[in-house]
Protein backbone atom coordinates (compact mmCIF):
# COMPACT_ATOMS: atom_id res chain seq x y z
CA UNK A 1 0.00 0.00 0.00
CA UNK A 2 1.26 3.45 -0.60
CA UNK A 3 3.26 5.29 1.79
CA UNK A 4 0.87 7.97 3.10
CA UNK A 5 -1.31 8.15 0.61
CA UNK A 6 1.98 8.86 -1.85
CA UNK A 7 2.40 6.44 -5.26
CA UNK A 8 5.42 5.33 -5.87
CA UNK A 9 6.12 8.46 -8.74
CA UNK A 10 5.20 10.96 -5.85
CA UNK A 11 7.32 9.19 -3.32
CA UNK A 12 10.42 9.41 -5.61
CA UNK A 13 10.62 13.04 -5.88
CA UNK A 14 10.73 13.91 -2.12
CA UNK A 15 13.49 16.18 -1.47
CA UNK A 16 14.42 16.43 -5.39
CA UNK A 17 13.65 19.50 -7.33
CA UNK A 18 10.83 17.88 -8.69
CA UNK A 19 9.24 17.74 -5.13
CA UNK A 20 6.40 20.67 -5.18
CA UNK A 21 6.70 20.86 -1.22
CA UNK A 22 10.58 20.71 -1.17
CA UNK A 23 9.88 24.59 -0.03
CA UNK A 24 6.82 23.94 1.74
CA UNK A 25 7.90 25.24 5.39
CA UNK A 26 9.69 28.42 4.37
CA UNK A 27 6.43 29.21 2.10
CA UNK A 28 4.21 29.19 4.72
CA UNK A 29 6.42 31.24 6.93
CA UNK A 30 6.53 33.30 3.73
CA UNK A 31 2.85 33.58 3.32
CA UNK A 32 2.06 34.32 6.98
CA UNK A 33 4.50 37.24 6.55
CA UNK A 34 2.77 38.43 3.62
CA UNK A 35 -0.63 37.90 5.87
CA UNK A 36 0.41 40.14 8.75
CA UNK A 37 1.96 42.95 6.28
CA UNK A 38 -1.42 43.01 3.93
CA UNK A 39 -3.18 43.71 7.47
CA UNK A 40 -0.38 46.28 8.67
CA UNK A 41 -0.52 48.13 5.44
CA UNK A 42 2.92 47.05 4.15
CA UNK A 43 1.23 46.23 0.64
CA UNK A 44 4.96 46.70 -1.34
CA UNK A 45 6.20 43.73 0.86
CA UNK A 46 3.46 41.71 1.08
CA UNK A 47 3.40 41.67 -2.74
CA UNK A 48 6.70 40.83 -2.55
CA UNK A 49 6.79 37.81 -0.78
CA UNK A 50 3.67 36.47 -2.47
CA UNK A 51 5.35 36.95 -6.10
CA UNK A 52 8.59 34.73 -4.52
CA UNK A 53 5.64 31.75 -3.69
CA UNK A 54 3.82 32.35 -6.78
CA UNK A 55 7.19 32.42 -8.53
CA UNK A 56 8.20 29.06 -6.89
CA UNK A 57 4.81 27.14 -7.71
CA UNK A 58 3.57 26.77 -4.26
CA UNK A 59 0.74 24.46 -3.81
CA UNK A 60 -2.19 25.91 -1.89
CA UNK A 61 -4.20 28.27 -3.72
CA UNK A 62 -4.00 31.33 -1.05
CA UNK A 63 -1.33 33.47 -2.17
CA UNK A 64 -2.68 33.87 -5.37
CA UNK A 65 -5.87 34.77 -4.28
CA UNK A 66 -4.27 36.99 -1.91
CA UNK A 67 -2.13 38.51 -4.40
CA UNK A 68 -4.82 38.92 -6.81
CA UNK A 69 -7.34 40.75 -4.21
CA UNK A 70 -4.11 43.02 -3.47
CA UNK A 71 -3.68 43.73 -7.14
CA UNK A 72 -7.03 44.23 -7.71
CA UNK A 73 -7.59 46.52 -4.65
CA UNK A 74 -5.04 48.81 -6.59
CA UNK A 75 -7.18 48.30 -10.04
CA UNK A 76 -4.62 46.66 -11.73
CA UNK A 77 -6.36 43.30 -13.40
CA UNK A 78 -3.36 42.72 -15.94
CA UNK A 79 -1.43 41.42 -12.59
CA UNK A 80 -4.56 40.00 -10.95
CA UNK A 81 -5.09 37.83 -13.89
CA UNK A 82 -1.97 36.78 -14.41
CA UNK A 83 -1.67 35.60 -10.90
CA UNK A 84 -5.01 33.81 -11.39
CA UNK A 85 -3.49 32.19 -14.87
CA UNK A 86 -0.25 31.09 -13.25
CA UNK A 87 -2.46 29.36 -10.38
CA UNK A 88 -4.97 27.83 -13.70
CA UNK A 89 -1.49 26.27 -15.38
CA UNK A 90 -0.17 24.94 -12.05
CA UNK A 91 -3.52 23.09 -11.36
CA UNK A 92 -3.22 21.98 -15.03
CA UNK A 93 0.35 20.76 -14.75
CA UNK A 94 -0.13 17.62 -13.04
CA UNK A 95 2.87 18.22 -10.54
CA UNK A 96 0.93 18.97 -7.18
CA UNK A 97 0.29 16.33 -4.64
CA UNK A 98 -3.23 14.66 -4.98
CA UNK A 99 -4.54 16.86 -1.91
CA UNK A 100 -3.27 19.79 -3.51
CA UNK A 101 -4.45 18.71 -6.69
CA UNK A 102 -8.24 18.23 -5.15
CA UNK A 103 -8.04 21.04 -3.50
CA UNK A 104 -7.38 22.80 -6.48
CA UNK A 105 -9.90 21.34 -8.72
CA UNK A 106 -11.92 22.79 -6.06
CA UNK A 107 -11.06 26.36 -6.56
CA UNK A 108 -10.78 26.29 -10.41
CA UNK A 109 -14.25 27.59 -11.22
CA UNK A 110 -13.44 30.16 -8.46
CA UNK A 111 -10.07 31.55 -10.22
CA UNK A 112 -11.63 30.89 -13.45
CA UNK A 113 -14.60 33.29 -12.86
CA UNK A 114 -11.52 35.84 -11.51
CA UNK A 115 -10.08 35.51 -15.04
CA UNK A 116 -13.17 36.25 -17.28
CA UNK A 117 -13.74 39.31 -14.43
CA UNK A 118 -9.95 40.61 -14.98
CA UNK A 119 -10.42 39.63 -18.89
CA UNK A 120 -13.86 42.04 -19.45
CA UNK A 121 -12.56 44.60 -17.33
CA UNK A 122 -9.28 44.66 -19.64
CA UNK A 123 -11.59 44.71 -23.00
CA UNK A 124 -13.66 47.63 -21.12
CA UNK A 125 -10.62 49.55 -20.52
CA UNK A 126 -9.44 49.37 -24.00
Amino acid sequence: SPLYGLEDEERARIGTEEDPLRNFEAAMQRNEEAELAVNGGDTERAINLYEISIREEFVSSHPYERLATVYESRHNPTEALRVCEAFTKLAASGKMPRGAQRSADRKLPEFEARIQRYRRSLDEGQ
